[in-house]
């Protein structure tokens, strides 16, 4: 039997019933200590832990429930099986909520200490059962808790490599003489940074795998409005973001297109030595009124300059386009450049399991 060996306490102010029950229990293989009321039933289970207590509910100074209470309270609680009276649903269904695993009705009959015995045993597999669960979930916390703090530290040494990375790419744009290889310098070091502010944050945030978006674009805008301002031309970025958490890897793929929309239209859409502004919103679909990363985003980056003149050779080398198309290829998200007179808007959209969205 599984059970054998188990140490079980009887605790009944009945003495001939305690002596009864010791000997039919010891039978099915349990060791069984009685105890004739509940202040020595508790006396006995604080001298030494027992699997389980079989706990009578009519007792003279102490009932069953009280002595229930103090049994919960024990360092080592013990699985209970409550007996009542065949008319006391009311105190068996408070012995449940009190803690005890089950209860059985008291009967006079030859069957009830077997009936005890069948319910004694399925008490203890319920305890069994409900340890390895604790066990098993304890286990699981522990295991996600290490793999947290091992992702925690990769983001940071992943980070830390980035920063190094950046740091060479500033020296070299800082060594070379020609404008335009200062500028490509410039935009490498950009989407490295883009790149770089995902894995700090996911540091700073204890080893999680989602990215404050309201955080994350804030920081990227005030670090390019840093390197594309000037002291005769601002060019304030401001950020309209949803409080959202979003997935690492679609918040690099974002923070790249980000990076890509702002430079451009910061390089390009006004004048020399003229100021303007560039706007970021980033928005994310909703389900059921709550923002949901699976039924896509919508991002947007806007300026008040030239427009884009269809006809006219672009400007630069075209990197930045391509880039743009991979990475919306890689969100499995559209598109879209409209001139808005002043001014071009630039919509960067994904519905729900890469389907565009509406509106």
């Amino acid at each position: 039997m599984q059970n054998s060996g188990s140490r079980i306490l009887y605790v009944d102010d009945e003495v001939g019933l305690c002596r009864l029950a010791q000997r039919r229990l010891s039978r099915l293989g349990f060791e069984v200590t009685v105890a004739h009321s509940g202040p020595d039933g508790l006396a006995r289970a604080r001298e030494r832990e027992f699997d389980l207590v079989a706990l009578d509910h009519y007792m003279p100074g102490q009932n069953g429930l009280e002595t229930l209470d103090a049994l919960m309270k024990l360092p080592h609680v013990p699985a209970v099986v409550y007996v009542t009276g065949s008319d006391e649903t009311d105190v068996a269904v408070n012995a449940l909520k009190a803690g005890a695993t089950d209860y059985m009705v008291k009967t006079a009959s030859d069957d009830f200490f077997d009936l005890l015995g069948r319910t004694i045993n399925q008490a203890l597999d319920t305890r069994r059962i409900l340890a390895e669960k604790a066990r098993a979930e304890q286990r699981l916390r522990d295991s996600n808790a290490q793999l947290a703090t091992m992702l925690s530290e990769m983001n940071h040494r992943v980070a830390n490599s980035l920063q190094i990375v950046t740091a060479l790419v500033e020296l070299q744009e800082r060594r070379t003489r020609s404008d335009e290889t200062k500028s490509m310098m410039r935009d490498i070091r950009q989407r490295i940074e883009a790149v770089s502010r995902v894995h700090r944050q996911l540091y700073a945030s204890g080893g999680g795998a989602r990215i404050d978006m309201v955080d994350y674009i804030t920081g990227m805008a005030d670090n390019l409005a840093l390197t594309f301002a000037s002291a005769s031309a601002a060019r304030p970025i401001t950020v309209t973001a949803d409080a959202v958490e979003w997935p690492a890897a679609d918040a690099i793929s974002i923070g790249i297109l980000i990076n890509e929309l702002v430079s451009n239209a910061c390089k390009y859409a006004y004048p020399d030595h003229s100021d303007g502004e560039v706007r970021v919103i980033f928005t994310a679909r909703t389900n059921d009124g709550e923002p949901d990363a699976s039924c896509g985003f919508l991002l947007a980056v806007e300026d008040d300059g030239c427009g884009v003149d269809e006809h006219a050779v672009p400007a630069g080398t075209g990197i930045g386009t391509q880039i743009i198309r991979a990475m919306a290829d890689t969100l499995g998200a559209t598109v879209t450049q409209t001139n808005t007179d002043p001014g071009l808007r630039t919509v960067i959209e994904r519905g729900a399991d890469g389907r565009q969205a509406a509106g």
